[in-house]
């Protein structure tokens, strides 16, 4: 074949092309005549004012929104289904939508309503809109045009282009509207939560944390602890960043679902909910858990609220925290503690010890200065306001780098013990590890934590610092 043959073969081809889409054009009604008229309104309501939207379809499925105001603010419920399966927020979109229609007029007195999918015997979708006078607009949507889809309003013979965006809002299925978050709301567990369990980790571990009280602590002491406490499978502190960053970040990311699997399902095994896991959680307006099923091959995971019926499939990697190592989580610091709290500490070390008694004078008590002050002395003698403050660092950023794997059980070469105004006393005993490294038992348990050498150094240094 020449070249010039290809090219007249070519351009015959998409000749015919042409011709075939400007039928198909002609064939379709003259809205871009029309294109440039202005808007008419179809509804136009105040949302206080609007009572219900029934929706029917195409395909014969229907469903009723309703909504109701006060002084409170505006719901919005689904007619006939519980109130926590169906996300306000996202029908809120569609009554506002109902609540101010608008479209281009296409015909006036339209005589052959098939053209456009709007005559009786035509499939069509159908929306009711009621206001809370009882007075009713009936929309009707037809065929889609090259701009928007028909419309028809009370059954009349107008037809009027809607606009896409529009008519998809107005058209969705019953299910779009499923509230996908699994507790049925949102909860801000950085900012709410008040406890959390996790029944079990994938090793087996039960871990438990608890939000700290702050509440009677003054702003100093405040500031020396962390956000949250674990209480299980030991106390300790937990790293608010790290936390922030694993467990919780990946727990708020799953309460959200991708999408439901099952509504009232008769066998939970089919999931893996018949043995789940159970992350037990507390907030500041929710105490409920969640249980986690089996895995899907594309990534998904099994979820459901404990005592709902519906199964829901969220993203699996959001709950990859279950396969991590808790301890990661914890704070690496042993003795976090304000100096306004601090009563005395002692060390003890080849047979003697070394006392430090603090003494707190509140602001309004001190006449040298409107800030709270703090003094001490070392068995019995004056220290340096340096030497006091050298002390108190040393104590307080003991921070293991290791965590032991097999922890011992050993004779203490140092012992700290510090106990607080309140009472309550924490100890640190150290014995020799590995090269430049102490292992610490804390509060008399095994030597659990590595620490740097330096950490012990420094604690001693600033005793001698203090003679």
């Amino acid at each position: 074949m020449t070249k010039n043959t290809r090219r007249l073969l070519c351009g015959a081809l998409a000749v015919a092309v042409l011709g075939g889409a400007y039928a198909a054009l002609l064939l379709l009604p003259e809205e871009e005549e029309t294109s440039s008229e202005p808007s008419e309104a179809l509804v136009s309501l105040d949302t206080a004012d609007l009572a219900s939207v029934q929706v029917t379809l195409r395909d014969g499925s229907s469903f009723t929104m309703t909504t109701t105001s006060d002084d409170s603010g505006t719901a919005y419920t689904m007619s006939g289904e519980a109130e926590d399966d169906y996300s306000a927020s996202l029908m809120q979109e569609l009554m506002d939508t109902a609540c101010a229609l608008s479209a281009r007029p296409v015909e006036t007195g339209c005589t052959e309503l098939d053209k456009y999918g709007l005559s009786a015997d035509d499939e069509t979708d159908t929306l009711v809109i009621t206001d809370t006078g009882g007075a009713s607009t009936t929309l009707t949507l037809g065929l889609n045009g090259t701009l928007g889809v028909y419309c028809a309003v009370d059954g009349g013979d107008d037809v009027y282009l809607l606009d896409s965006y529009t008519a998809e809002t107005l058209t969705q299925a019953q299910s779009a509207y499923r509230n996908l978050t699994v507790l049925g709301g949102y909860y801000s567990l950085s900012d709410e939560l008040k406890a959390l369990t996790i029944e079990h980790m994938d090793d087996g571990t039960t871990v438990s944390l608890a939000a700290r009280d702050t509440s009677g602590m003054d702003e100093d002491a405040a500031e020396a602890y962390s956000t949250y406490v674990f209480t299980a499978p030991l106390a300790c502190d937990a790293d608010d960043s790290t936390l922030s960053t694993g467990l919780l970040s990946g727990l708020q990311s799953g309460l959200t679902a991708q999408s439901i699997a099952a509504d009232n399902p008769t066998d939970l095994s089919e999931y893996g909910l018949d043995d789940p896991i159970r992350i037990e959680i507390s907030a500041s307006s929710l105490d409920a858990a969640i249980l986690l099923g089996d895995e899907t091959d594309d990534g998904g995971i099994y979820v459901m609220k404990e005592g709902g019926k519906t199964v829901f499939l969220c993203t699996a990697s959001d709950f990859a925290f279950l396969s991590e190592d808790w301890n990661d989580w914890r704070s690496t610091n042993l003795l976090p503690c304000a100096l306004s709290e601090i009563d005395t500490i002692t060390v003890a070390q080849d047979g003697e010890t070394h006392t430090v008694d603090v003494t707190h004078i509140a602001a309004d008590e001190n006449e040298e200065s409107d800030t709270d002050d703090h003094t001490a002395t070392l068995d019995g003698d004056d220290m340096t306001d340096d030497a006091l403050e050298q002390l108190f660092l040393a104590v307080t950023t003991v921070n293991y780098n290791r965590l032991v794997d097999d922890p011992q059980t050993a004779q203490a070469e140092v012992t700290l013990t510090l106990t607080r105004e309140d009472g309550t006393v924490r100890t640190l005993a150290f014995t020799k590890g590995g090269s430049r490294e102490y292992l610490v038992s804390v509060d008399g348990g095994a030597y659990a934590c590595g620490v740097p050498q330096d950490d012990l150094t420094s604690i001693l240094d600033a005793l001698t610092t203090g003679e």
